[in-house]
This record gives C-alpha cells, structure tokens and sequence, in this order.
C-alpha cells in the first residue's frame, strides 16, 4: 500500500491510495466519516432567553457548531469513570455566553461564547446564532463532550471526504498529452510512460483542452481498481492529517480484533432462546375517556383476552 501526499492546506487534504481495493478504500472513507471523535455541544442550561428563537431552535444551531477538539486531554463519555450524566473535567469542557442588546439590534456570533479551555473554542467565530432586539437578552450555560457521528451528525469531523479511482488511459500524441499537463497541472493528470495518468478526473474534464484531447467514455474505461484520489475537507474540529491517521489508527484495531477472534475461531456469537417478556396485567386506557367501571363488565387485554376480577 502506497500514500501520496497531492495538496495540503487548513483544512483540506489530498492524497493517492494504492495497491488497495475498493472495500478498504470505502472502509477507510467511512471510519473517518463516522468512527473520529470531535467535541460538539451536547447540554444546555439557559438562565434567560428573551430573543425570538425559541429554546430548542436555539440550542440545535449551538449543537452544531463545529468545535475545535483535543483528543489527547479528554475522554469519550463511555470511556470515562466520572458516571455523571454531565461528565467531569476529563470528558467535557464547559462553555458559556452571556449577551444582551441594548439600545440597538446586534447579531450574537459562535465566537462570543467563552470555553473554559482555550483550546476547544468554537471553530469558526462568525456563524450566526441569533439577533437581538433592544433589551432582549440570551445567557446559558453548555456542556460540551466527545461524541462520533455514528451518534449524531453535529460530531462529524469532516464536511467531505470521498474518493474517486484513477485512470490511466494510453496515449498516442505525446505532445498534446503534455500540453495538457501543463495546462492543468500534475495535480490533475501526469504522464507515466505511455499513458496518462489522470488523478482528478473532474478537474481534468473541467479543462476543454484536456476534454477534447480524452473524451469521458475513455476515462471511465480505464480506471484503475487499486488506486484512488482522496480528498478529505475538515469542518474546522481536527487538522485534516490528523483525522486520516486517527481513522487509519481505529480501523488498525478493529481490523486486530477481526484477527483475534479468528484466531480464537469465535467467528459466530452464539444464538439463545429468545426469551417471553412478562407484562404485569392492566387496562388500555385512552386518554380523555374518563374513569372505567371495571365492576360493571369486563374488560379486554393487549392481547385480545378476556381479563376477569
């Protein structure tokens, strides 16, 4: 398995994957999609709300604030010892804000909430949370922790991350095949040997000189089946690398425990007698149907029966 670094930047990576196929390709794009944790908001206490968006509104625009995330210093809620349903210092950060507009309708920004730790603050410090009116006023207090996003969409750490296979499509006329290189740039297509080798096929097809030089059907008839471009896009939560290697790190240990329990031929969990629920017997009431005389006649159970007292 080979790894090329194409593009870094801020908040986005691209990369070459090769000498894999496509179901670890997929397997990798889904860990880090789902599996890396990042911080997001996930308790809120408001002690005053005048503003016009109501509580619950309010409090899913917060939630899903992208957060800047340490996963060094803190702990999953799951892993953590502290039992409490608002965690301990070593799984959740708290954050607060407290905003009122005085003679003038001011705009309340992600970046006015303060976070006890300096380094899980709000990724971006200009989303919009709400507007206030004069004397209107929004003061709470949130708990923030790790979560993945298999959980819920607000911990997802990336805001894109899919792949695509290359394409290696053999050539005849060199020199145009090189004018397109230049052109686009060998971030976009190379030339190996005979062939040119395409990375970024929608960039590629994007340049009219590329285009009419290969047309798509020749594109798509000659991928590549163990090599693929990333492109991997952080919402602002983690560095782009250090979601790729976080992702990288937990496929690696599930992939070691797939291997114990073959090892260990524990290939199948054992299948029980599905067990009958015992129900405490009672009455269906509906709601507004006012006081049932159980005395006067009897009375039929969830499960057609006839109960008798």
């Amino acid at each position: 398995m080979n790894i090329r670094i194409i593009s870094l930047t801020e908040d986005k990576l691209t990369f070459l994957l090769e000498g894999v196929d496509t179901a670890f390709a997929n397997a990798l794009r889904r860990t880090m999609m789902s599996e890396v944790p990042i911080m997001a908001i996930e308790d809120i206490f408001y002690f005053d709300n005048t503003s016009l968006i109501p509580d619950e509104v309010l409090a899913h625009r917060i939630g899903l604030v992208p957060l800047t995330t340490d996963l060094e210093d803190y702990l999953l809620p799951e892993d953590c010892d502290c039992e409490s349903e608002l965690g301990c210092p070593k799984c959740r950060v708290i954050l607060t804000l407290d905003v009122e507009a005085e003679d003038d309708t001011i705009t309340v920004y992600s970046g006015e909430m303060e976070s006890e730790d300096p380094n899980i603050v709000p990724a971006s410090k200009n989303i919009p949370l709400a507007k206030l009116a004069p004397n209107q006023a929004i003061r709470f207090e949130a708990y923030a922790q790790l979560g993945k996003r298999k959980e819920h969409a607000k911990w997802s750490p990336v805001s894109m991350c899919v792949y695509q296979n290359v394409s290696m499509v053999p050539v005849t006329d060199n020199v145009s095949a090189e004018e397109c290189v230049k052109q686009c740039g060998e971030q976009v297509a190379e030339i190996e040997e005979d062939y040119l080798k395409i990375i970024n096929i929608l960039k590629f097809e994007s340049c009219k000189l590329c285009r009419d030089l290969i047309s798509h059907e020749e594109i798509m008839g000659n991928l590549k089946e163990d090599e693929f471009f990333f492109t991997v896009e952080s919402n602002g939560a983690l560095p782009p690398e250090k979601i790729i290697r976080h992702a990288v790190k937990i496929l690696k240990d599930k992939l070691a425990t797939l291997s114990g329990k073959i090892d260990r031929n524990e290939l199948s969990d054992e299948i029980t007698d599905f067990g009958i629920p015992e129900f405490e017997e009672g009455t269906l009431y509906t709601v507004g149907s006012g006081e049932y005389d159980d005395e006067e006649e009897d009375r039929e159970d969830f499960t057609g029966g006839d109960i008798e007292e």
